[in-house]
Order: structure tokens, then sequence, then C-alpha cells
């Protein structure tokens, strides 16, 4: 699995056959420290996502998250895909 919060980086996995997860919230793409973060309102913070993730879309990452408090959700949907035989390759 790479976990990136660049374009380049997703890119990155996408080559080596991994699982990707793009930080939309808690990186470059947003700039901001965490306690700005979490001072956006509902609006400004919906707008960045759907900015941020236009940014991410060439890239295709498997997965879009704003920060990596919900990465434990992800690797738990990515070990639930394996068990059923899915390769990120194929997505």
């Amino acid at each position: 699995m790479k976990v990136d919060d660049t374009v380049p980086g997703i890119l990155e996995g996408r080559r080596a056959g991994m699982w990707t997860v793009a930080l939309t919230c808690s990186g470059n793409a947003l700039g901001l420290t965490y306690a700005q973060f979490q001072a956006l309102d509902d609006a400004t913070l919906a707008s960045e996502r759907t900015r941020i993730e236009a940014l991410f879309e060439g890239s295709r990452p498997h997965y879009l998250i704003d920060t990596l408090s919900d990465l434990p959700a992800v690797i738990d949907d990515i070990n639930a895909r394996l068990g059923r035989g899915e390769m990120p390759q194929s997505h």
C-alpha cells in the first residue's frame, strides 16, 4: 500500500502495483495545519475536497481520505478485498 499526498506519489504506487491512498486534507494539496483544517467551515471544506479530488483524478488512487486517522478503515477494506482475491492492478 502506498499512502501519499501528491499525484507523483500516487502514480508511483500505481506503477508498482500497490493499493494507493491519497491524502486530501492533511498534506500538500490543502496546505494547512491540522488546526487550520479543523477550523474550516463545512462549505469551504467541501469545496476544497472537490478541488483536491479533481487534482488526484488522473492518478486514479484507489482511496481518497482526509487524514491518516481515516487509514485504519481503508486497511480493513483492503484486507477484505484481498481476502476475496482482489488485486490493486485490476482496479
